[in-house]
């Protein structure tokens, strides 16, 4: 890669972070400052619109302007799928698998994980390596810090990338979710990947003190929670006001296809749930929590009318039709979807429509526990 002139760019990110509030401390916006960003991505993936969404390479030998973008306040997409992506004039279609997280919620990640030199840390969803060589620098050395990612291309690329600068963590290839951590291994863990539950082993991985950062909940919730390890084992905290998400967390086996409403119709009837209850982060939050992994889907029925479909992984669905201040539901079988549904609505509206920062959740090696206000109030345990 020829030199470039990035450091002014990567002062200027962080003042723009800095002003936004999301970057606080002094030692988290040098790290922005001294850390190259563009080293961790030599070639991103513009989004150029369509359907499917067709996505422009770019890269150092890009005529254009391919710097000026890494510094700035934006998810870089750098990775597509590769059993989906297809070439078709210069541009790609496909999933994308990695990316560079926005700054701004890195920062935020990073300010509230609260790293001291000295700290054991785990980086869980490597990507590119570029949050990790800011942990890196925090700690002032890379000796105990560990990051791991389930792909084999993504850690390889990152450790060159990390390498470059002179950065030398532990990176492991390995599903950490499900890898056997050592029992409090670690005194911060923070996961840039969005995890459906906390496991076991991630629970029991972080020591006593620490603390654990990560979204929750996928794909519908952008909740981010911050726990902290209590004294007995259980880990305990808020959910942050600003959330964030990230792509869910992938397994060793090939991802399933998204889910496909099966099934017929098995109740319908009215509803006083309206069309905008879908529009609300904090109301889908809550539908995420305790129907794990269902979709939410937009379209419109034979008619014209509105209609929001909620699917679940094994196929499970129920929709709304929205006609002016009417709601008519459809739901295959008997589980009761559109019952959480407005259940959850009403609640919700009764308590003045909270933000993610009224919750909390309480993990324990028996369960885990969304709860509303505090830890000792009205709560809720959360399905498997």
């Amino acid at each position: 890669m020829p030199p470039v002139n990035w450091k002014p760019l990567a002062e200027n990110l962080a003042s723009i972070l800095e002003g936004s509030g999301d970057l606080v401390s002094s030692h988290w916006k040098q790290a922005f400052e001294e850390v190259p960003r563009h080293v961790f991505v030599p070639r991103y993936f513009q989004n150029q619109g369509g359907v499917p969404t067709r996505w422009k390479p770019l890269d150092a030998a890009y005529s254009g302007d391919w710097l000026n973008p890494i510094y700035t306040n934006a998810t870089l997409v750098t990775r597509l799928d590769p059993e989906t992506a297809k070439s078709a004039d210069g541009l790609f279609t496909g999933v994308p698998t990695s990316s560079s997280t926005q700054p701004s919620l890195t920062a935020r990640m990073l300010e509230a994980l609260d790293v001291q030199p000295g700290d054991r840390v785990l980086d869980g969803g490597t990507g590119t390596g570029y949050q990790t060589a800011l942990i890196a620098h925090r700690l002032e050395s890379a000796d105990q810090l560990v990051t791991a990612d389930i792909d084999p291309n993504v850690t390889s690329e990152a450790l060159l990338n990390l390498e470059a600068i002179g950065i030398t963590p532990n990176v492991l290839t390995v599903d950490m979710r499900e890898w056997t951590w050592p029992p409090e291994s670690f005194d911060k863990v923070i996961i840039t990947c969005a995890l459906p539950r906390i496991t076991e082993t991630l629970r029991s991985a972080v020591a006593p003190g620490g603390r654990l950062v990560a979204n929750l909940f996928p794909p519908l919730s952008g909740g981010l929670a911050v726990l902290d390890r209590m004294p007995d084992g259980s880990l305990e905290g808020r959910f942050q006001a600003g959330g964030g998400s990230f792509m869910a967390a992938r397994t060793a086996a090939p991802p399933p296809p998204p889910p496909l409403a099966s099934g017929p119709v098995g109740a319908s009837g009215e509803s006083h749930v309206p069309v905008t209850a879908f529009d609300s982060y904090h109301f889908t939050f809550l539908l995420a929590s305790t129907l794990p992994g269902v979709v939410l889907q937009y379209g419109t029925d034979d008619e014209g009318h509105t209609m929001r479909r909620l699917v679940m992984p094994d196929g499970a669905w129920v929709e709304g039709i929205f006609v002016g201040e009417q709601t008519q539901f459809d739901e295959t079988g008997e589980r009761g979807i559109w019952d959480t549904v407005e259940g959850w609505w009403g609640w919700f509206v009764d308590h003045d429509m909270p933000t993610w920062d009224r919750f909390g959740l309480t993990v324990s090696d028996e369960e885990h526990r969304l709860w509303y206000e505090t830890p000792r109030g009205l709560s809720w345990r959360l399905p498997v």
